[in-house]
């Protein structure tokens, strides 16, 4: 009741953000502030790595004012850096010069620096986490921090923003200091040449012209982003060196041997959020490991009726079974295979009154080998067909003839589209996999709850029918809204820690923002 009052007392200015891993909103107290105040779903709150930035005494980071709990959610409040981001910025201004970029990147150095100090890896330092105010560059968005824990081979979650998170965000080793070195590399790239990693054919061309990067800083750029972490740069204050025209000796370390980090501290919660995913090789690597994803789902009916019941013959065709991967003959990927067999087989969206959009889809893999990391685009346009945003998003995997559905928040406030348009990436070689170890789960006692604010909330249980290798151990439940011709005009994603097998757990998948007149409901499961 008390932290409730202390919530109330502030006032909402404007929501930032807003996502399956919580609500950012700018707020005043008494005519004081402005703050940000970040709204985590308790599940998904990092509150070790809170607690742990208030002792971080570095001007580059959030100044933490305070935290608090709420029933369903963990606030923290910070001060509020006024400025753009570092998108914002090179979207206005195109790539930058050396003696403008160079500063920025070594003012994150000194941040990223000050949390490798206190044990705390950030994960995801990408041109929308980084704010350029008046004093100069400010890291934000600590949603997937975590600390290094001694003695894992990997993360639990493989998280990151696609072309800047590290190669071994993806299962492959655990993330330490060199994981950000590698971000930071990126980073400065994508300064220099005023194009993003995600585009690896035109960002590479970009760094190998003079005229746009000097060899001095293109070797800089290679080595913070090496794809073995032994062969960077092996802290920040490293990489700031180096920046500062310092010759930096190379030196033999393996991947185990990263700068020292302490323990996580026990009992603190893994992160579900939602991120986007890259697939990279390591040279070490003789051959990947396939991932699989797999759909389970239940439906509901919406708890208040509409004019006229569900129409049956609207509604969407199951899974298609032969998505199980069960008897398919293991081998390597097939030769130039790449194509594109990603299909979205039905969408739907509705926009809130801040202009947030809210989607469903099902994407299908028409394929007959495993898809890694399968990609589709959200592009917004206004009435004159301009685009207003284009948000990708990547999954886990999808097996061959498989059908997943997901359903999230994107777009911006204040910019309601007229149209939304959902594309599916072209598939690459490197994302095919012959065969592969498919989880499946089911999902039931689907249930619509209304608390007392007006918020809606889907409840239910979730079983893990087969294990696999998918995913970071976390199940993904996407909710999706169907009015009464059964066309799709709502989806949102929640989040649980996967079962054992034959095992059920309980999930809830909160909603933001207005939820739309519906007839009918769903919730999928998915490997996380």
């Amino acid at each position: 009741m008390h932290a409730m009052g202390i919530d109330d007392a502030y006032r909402v200015e404007r929501v930032l953000a807003q996502g399956a891993g919580g609500v950012t909103e700018l707020v005043t107290l008494d005519g004081s502030g402005p703050f940000v105040r970040k709204r985590i779903p308790s599940k998904l709150a990092r509150r070790g790595v809170w607690a742990t930035l208030v002792e971080c005494d570095c001007a580059r980071l959030p100044h933490v004012e305070a935290t608090y709990e709420m029933p369903d959610e963990f606030v923290v409040i910070c001060d509020y850096v006024p400025g753009e981001n570092l998108e914002q910025l090179v979207a206005a201004r195109g790539h930058l010069a050396e003696k403008d970029a160079v500063p920025v990147v070594r003012q994150l150095c000194e941040a990223v620096d000050a949390l490798h100090a206190h044990g705390i890896v950030h994960r995801d330092i990408s041109p929308t986490n980084v704010i350029v105010a008046v004093d100069g560059a400010h890291l934000i968005d600590f949603g997937i921090a975590r600390f290094r824990v001694e003695g894992a081979t990997r993360d639990t979650t493989q998280l990151g923003t696609f072309g800047f998170a590290s190669p071994e965000q993806y299962g492959f080793a655990q993330t330490d200091a060199r994981s950000d070195v590698y971000s930071l590399g990126r980073v400065l790239g994508y300064l220099l040449t005023g194009v993003s990693p995600s585009d690896a054919e035109k960002y590479e061309a970009a760094l190998a012209d003079p005229a746009l990067v000097s060899p001095a800083m293109r070797r800089v750029v290679a080595r913070a982003t090496a794809m073995e972490p032994s062969a960077r740069y092996q802290s920040a204050g490293e990489l700031a060196r180096a920046l500062e025209g310092e010759k930096v000796p190379e030196r033999a370390a393996r991947l185990e041997d990263g700068p020292a980090a302490r323990p996580a501290p026990r009992g603190g919660s893994r992160p579900k959020v939602l991120i986007a995913l890259v697939a990279v090789l390591i040279a070490a690597v003789a051959a990947l490991v396939a991932y699989g994803v797999s759909t389970a789902g239940e439906k509901g009916e919406a708890p208040t009726p509409v004019a006229s019941p569900v129409d049956e013959t609207h509604e969407p065709d199951a899974p298609d079974p032969s998505g199980d991967l069960e008897g398919v003959a293991t081998g390597d990927a097939p030769e130039s295979a790449s194509a594109d067999v990603l299909e979205i087989v039905e969408s739907g969206w509705s926009v809130d009154v801040q202009g947030y959009v809210h989607y469903g889809i099902a994407l299908r893999n028409d394929g007959d080998a495993v898809v890694e990391y399968p990609t589709f685009t959200i592009t917004g346009r206004d009435a004159e067909g301009k685009v207003l945003f284009s948000q990708d998003q990547t999954l886990s995997i999808i097996g061959p003839g498989e059908t997943v559905y997901w359903g999230s928040l994107a777009g911006d406030a204040g910019m309601a589209p007229v149209t939304v348009e959902f594309t599916p990436v072209r598939v690459e070689d490197y994302q095919l996999m012959a065969s592969g170890d498919v989880p499946s789960f089911t999902v039931s006692g689907a249930n619509v709850v209304e608390d007392s604010f007006g918020g809606t909330s889907f409840t239910g249980e979730v079983t893990t029918v087969r294990d696999g290798s998918a995913g970071g151990g976390d199940v993904a439940l996407a909710v999706v809204l169907r009015d009464d011709a059964g066309t799709i005009v709502f989806g949102s994603v929640g989040f649980a820690n996967r079962p054992a097998v034959g095992e059920t757990t309980t999930f809830e998948i909160s909603t933001y923002g207005d939820v739309p007149d519906y007839a009918s409901f769903e919730v999928h499961a998915i490997a996380w």
